[in-house]
């Protein structure tokens, strides 16, 4: 505090403005002068008018300690920045439409900013995303929204609709489909182990509507390839769509078909630095995807 203030009136020439450089009072300034000149033993400032020179002495410690302190600043800046960079591994399990559409385009753009940074992402099933995290297998997962286990917490991020996806040449619409529409046509779907498979059985049978349903597939890429080759329909996210010029993407209309989509974490364990700057570029990512509604955060 004595060697700041004393380079501080060394480089002013002023007792006023160097009190103001290091905001203290010009008495509380002076005070601390006389205390470093009583503890070098010699005077270190002579009074010129209204301003201060230094003495021989005060002269060289003046040339002695600039450059040293400047080091220090520096040396101290450094590891501030450093105390701030990101580092070490974030694991990130997601279902794999929302790996591919949403977590690689984000955790792309963290890892430019954070070469430190180490990401590994696993594609899971929404059940598979729970167990990780309360096993400490993953740090954060993207899944469905589930208020049911205890041990998990979890903010909501975006709502979407599942659509009718087919090649665009067999269909003569667009827009919204109805729920007789899609029974009405012969389709490819994900087996009965998916959470979106039992969402759409579930919707259909409530509303006595029995589906035609002529292959089951255990991934949605495979159910996305028949769409493309051959006069199945498929019912999935649209978010999985690579190359929506080749695919008709239709909304289902039913509430029961939409599913809202939430970052989950095993509760009680506090997000990283990594998690935390990640989940906004997640969040502009979303604002950025189409046909997803972003949910305001509560």
């Amino acid at each position: 505090r004595l060697l700041r203030s004393f380079l501080s009136v060394a480089r002013t020439g002023s007792l006023t403005r160097a009190a103001q450089a290091v905001h203290v009072t010009q008495p509380a300034l002076s005070q601390q002068m006389r205390e470093l000149a009583g503890l070098m033993g010699v005077p270190l400032l002579d009074r010129v008018g209204r301003g201060v020179e230094l003495t021989p002495a005060g002269q060289e410690l003046f040339l002695s300690l600039e450059p040293l302190l400047g080091d220090l600043e520096l040396a101290l800046s450094a590891i501030s920045e450093r105390s701030l960079e990101i580092r070490g591994t974030l694991r990130i399990g997601a279902i794999g439409t929302y790996a591919r559409a949403l977590v690689v385009p984000s955790v792309s753009r963290l890892l430019a900013s954070h070469s430190q940074l180490r990401v590994q992402v696993e594609e899971l099933t929404a059940a598979q995303i729970d167990s990780a995290l309360q096993d400490n297998r993953i740090d954060v997962g993207l899944a469905f929204s589930d208020l049911s286990r205890a041990d998990i917490s979890q903010c909501q991020l975006f709502e979407e609709t599942l659509s009718l996806i087919s090649r665009s040449e067999h269909s003569t619409t667009s827009g919204n489909v109805r729920l007789e529409d899609v029974a009405s046509q012969p389709l490819a779907l994900l087996n009965r182990t998916f959470t979106m498979r039992r969402q759409i059985d579930t919707v259909f049978r409530a509303e006595h509507l029995l589906l035609d349903v002529r292959l089951e597939l255990a991934n949605v890429d495979s159910l996305l390839s028949v769409a493309q080759s051959s006069d199945l329909a498929v019912i999935t996210s649209g978010l999985g769509v690579r190359d929506p010029g080749s695919l008709l993407i239709r909304p289902i209309l039913h509430d029961a078909l939409k599913r809202t989509a939430a970052l989950r974490w095993r509760r009680g364990r506090s997000p990283s630095a990594a998690v935390n700057v990640w989940r906004n570029l997640l969040a502009e990512q979303i604002q950025q995807t189409p046909g997803i509604r972003p949910v305001a955060a509560p």
